[in-house]
């Protein structure tokens, strides 16, 4: 029988890793063996690295990635294959959770909530600068709050509206409009919303605050949706009149045919950050790659199909909006997104997010 050193030696040797892991299942290892075999495997040293999976969001977003990115990242390691990992950041992130012992996700896109979440599990590592040259073409004061992470595109979360059934709205408090009773889709897993109807009750950002301003006007509240497609279709259809929503995915589903229109009301609306992040738990060369991969996203080829193809707003001062694209403020620079949209405290937001949940079903769904 093989001993376990040399096993690892075996690791060290850069065998392939997965189809050992593999071959200690077909072996019948398990339990806390093969948790040790697989600690062991992504910490140990690899010169060739054959693959690095990163979690993508999904729509427009992963063919932007192979189109843009995947050709930029081949010609500079074209021994290394990028696999996306494609799924929402409140589907893929429990299952990195669940896999951290034995990660697979070496790196990703996280939304402001995820990327704060992530940080508190210890989840995410720091970036070398040296790996992402592309970051220096951020402007001032775009960084990812906490020091873990790089902006690497925008959206304005504001209000998505039906223009055959309503006026755009002028303020978040015209949600509450009679009305609109049971014609407003909102979310619980998704806070934006509620920071806004704060603000616009004079209070601070607090997600809290906003929950509290709903609460007498929740008849309003039609459906509670999951899924940016569901709240886009119901209404365009006109199940829904209105919802809050993020602006590059309306102009998404305006591009595919969707009766929708999107506003920004006089408050504001709230600042949406896409954040790349490095997973901690990985051999110091697929940490590298997996940041220099993650630079594409910032190339000026990559930030100007954020723009065209998946209507985000840039993080990179180095491209410009055509004008064509900038009605609505569905998409805007990262200079006026800093100077319009509100940037609430998401390192207090996403470690309560359970708790969060939980006050809007007992006050708005109950």
């Amino acid at each position: 029988m093989t001993e376990t050193p040399d096993i690892l030696r075996e690791f060290t040797a850069g065998t392939r890793r997965r189809a050992l892991l593999q071959g200690l299942v077909a072996m019948g290892a398990g339990g806390a063996s093969f948790l040790r075999f697989a600690e062991a495997l992504a910490q140990a040293p690899a010169g060739d690295v054959a693959q690095i999976t990163i979690l993508s969001q999904p729509g427009a977003v992963p063919d932007i990635l192979r189109d843009v990115t995947l050709p930029q990242f081949r010609t500079r390691q074209a021994s290394t294959e990028v696999r996306l990992e494609v799924a929402t950041n409140a589907a893929g992130y429990p299952r990195m959770l669940t896999q951290r012992a034995n990660p697979v996700i070496s790196g990703g896109m996280f939304n402001d909530i995820f990327a704060q979440r992530g940080r508190a599990d210890g989840m995410f590592a720091p970036f070398n600068r040296e790996f992402v040259p592309n970051a220096s073409k951020l402007p001032a004061g775009l960084a990812t709050p906490g020091g873990l992470g790089i902006p690497f595109h925008l959206s304005p979360f504001a209000i998505m509206y039906n223009p055959d059934r309503m006026e755009a709205p002028q303020s978040w408090n015209d949600l509450y409009d009679p009305k609109l009773r049971g014609r407003v889709a909102m979310w619980d897993a998704y806070y934006d919303g509620y920071i806004m109807a704060a603000v616009a009750a004079g209070k601070p950002p607090s997600v809290e605050e906003g929950i509290r301003a709903w609460a007498p006007h929740k008849a309003n509240i039609g459906a509670w949706v999951n899924s940016p497609v569901v709240a886009e279709d119901m209404v365009s259809r006109g199940e829904m009149w209105c919802a809050p929503h993020w602006g590059s995915f309306m102009g998404q589903a305006r591009a595919r045919g969707n009766r929708l229109a999107f506003v920004v009301p006089k408050e504001g609306g709230v600042q949406w950050t896409g954040h790349m992040q490095v997973c901690t738990g990985f051999n110091p060369r697929v940490t590298e790659l997996t940041q220099r991969y993650l630079d594409t996203w910032l190339s000026d080829e990559c930030q100007m199909a954020w723009i065209t193809r998946g209507f985000f707003s840039p993080a990179s001062t180095a491209v410009q909006v055509p004008d064509n694209l900038k009605a609505d403020s569905v998409i805007m620079s990262a200079e006026e997104a800093q100077r319009r949209l509100v940037k609430p405290d998401f390192e207090s937001i996403g470690p309560n997010m359970p708790r969060l949940t939980q006050m809007i079903i007992r006050t708005l769904k109950g």
